[in-house]
């Protein structure tokens, strides 16, 4: 006996009303995630906004009393004094700088302020 394929119509299979149905669920999705990604796209913005805000003041704060370069600092001047060195001598290098690495991903960002 051979076997026999018969099609069904196609409104039986999947009707004017289902077809409807799971075109709304997917528009849905779309536009929701679509909505999500615009959300974090716009906070690293104004995260970005807020950091550059800062900096900027630091600077300027930093040029109103002529202090120029981190290490003019008077404080860190005085601990290469007693250290008995100078910015990016040997001592320095080994005893103040790191390479240590932050992962700065999961910070949250609620009202901070730069002062």
């Amino acid at each position: 006996m051979r076997y026999q394929y018969v099609e069904k119509p196609v409104g039986k299979i999947f009707s004017r009303r289902d077809f409807l149905k799971v075109g709304g669920v997917v528009t849905a999705a779309i536009a929701i995630s679509g909505y999500a990604i615009t959300d974090i796209i716009k906070k690293r913005k104004s995260y970005i906004a807020k950091r550059q805000e800062g900096l900027y003041k630091d600077d300027k704060r930093c040029q109103s009393i002529n202090l120029t370069s981190s290490h003019e600092n008077p404080s860190c001047m005085q601990v290469y004094a007693d250290l008995k060195t100078e910015p990016m001598g040997e001592i320095a290098e080994e005893l103040l700088h790191t390479h240590a690495y932050f992962d700065r991903k999961n910070l949250i960002l609620q009202g901070a302020s730069h002062a």
